[in-house]
């Protein structure tokens, strides 16, 4: 990355981008639509070194990080979390559109982090559907919770046909993104070789070829950071904190945790690995995240050497 570099910050909203361009000390506001974008590329090719820094807001910065990669701006989508902690770090308290816009420029310029490569056709589609999968379970849940206060009965009849359509939508959606995988060599090899791990099922092994692409191509701190995963010391002089986990990507760590879960019953190198920590006096909860992180730095290992998952030989 070139050290002269122009940080541009992108405060990507659902109709609208503010923009903070810090070589101009300038904001602005672009729609977030093609028009909106045309124009923002345009402007930015004038720009010696321009690199663009976003953030993930939950699919509305898609079009905008494509449409800038694609032109040949490289373009960074920064996690939320680590802009909001360098925030507070910074002192900022107020917040509106162009004051997120400045600071993630500034978060460019400190943290210079690479441009985000766009993820694959396959990836995406696997992304969104199962986006929408886990929408359809939470509307599941919360239709689940509310049925046993319903009492007239034209209501509950149809809670109860609704329950049914959600569980077909959500076979679909599975069928499909398995039809994706398996339609892709590379993908389909993948999936295999991930959900040999027993404890990893097919949705756990899914959601990390979708928004953990990175796996096998870092290293075991690097992708345990990633995850979220990774602890962290809380020292200051002679006082020692309890080391604490933050950051990371929640949806990967979320199957990660249930199929450590289901590992820590099924897989016999996990399970010895729980009993040691637990043998050591560490409690269950750090046990457990011990086991995630275990569980992450075995699939890396194996998705980097392309060997499937082998039961270690007893003595």
């Amino acid at each position: 990355m070139n050290q002269d570099t122009t940080f541009i910050g992108l405060d990507v909203g659902k109709a609208e981008i503010e923009v903070f361009i810090a070589c101009l000390e300038h904001s602005q506001t672009v729609a977030n639509d093609r028009s909106g974008l045309t124009e923002l590329v345009r402007q930015l090719r004038r720009i010696p070194n321009a690199h663009v820094i976003l953030e993930a807001t939950g699919g509305y910065e898609r079009q905008a990080h494509e449409r800038l990669t694609k032109a040949g701006i490289p373009t960074s989508v920064a996690n939320p979390i680590e802009v909001r902690q360098f925030i507070r770090g910074m002192g900022r308290r107020a917040k509106t559109d162009a004051i997120d816009a400045a600071m993630l420029a500034e978060f460019g310029r400190v943290r210079r982090p690479e441009p985000t490569p766009l993820p694959s056709a396959e990836q995406q589609r696997l992304s969104e559907l199962l986006l929408y999968r886990r929408q359809l379970i939470d509307e599941r849940t919360r239709l689940t919770n509310q049925m046993p206060h319903y009492r007239d009965p034209v209501v509950k009849r149809s809670a109860a046909s609704r329950l049914k359509i959600i569980a077909a939508d959500i076979r679909k959606i599975e069928d499909s993104m398995l039809e994706t995988v398996r339609a892709m060599p590379r993908l389909n090899t993948l999936f295999e070789r991930i959900s040999s791990v027993p404890g990893v099922g097919p949705i756990s092994a899914l959601t990390l070829i979708a928004q953990l692409p990175e796996l096998g191509s870092l290293t075991r701190r690097q992708v345990a950071a990633l995850v979220g995963v990774a602890p962290f010391n809380r020292d200051s002089g002679t006082m020692r904190g309890y080391r604490a986990i933050s950051g990371g990507r929640p949806q990967v760590r979320m199957v990660l945790y249930m199929a450590a879960l289901v590992a820590m019953t099924h897989n016999k190198v996990m399970r010895s690995f729980r009993d040691s920590l637990i043998a050591k006096g560490k409690p269950k909860k750090v046990a457990i995240i011990a086991c995630v992180r275990k569980l992450v730095t075995i699939l890396n290992a194996m998705v980097r050497d392309g060997v499937p998952w082998r039961e270690p030989v007893a003595d």
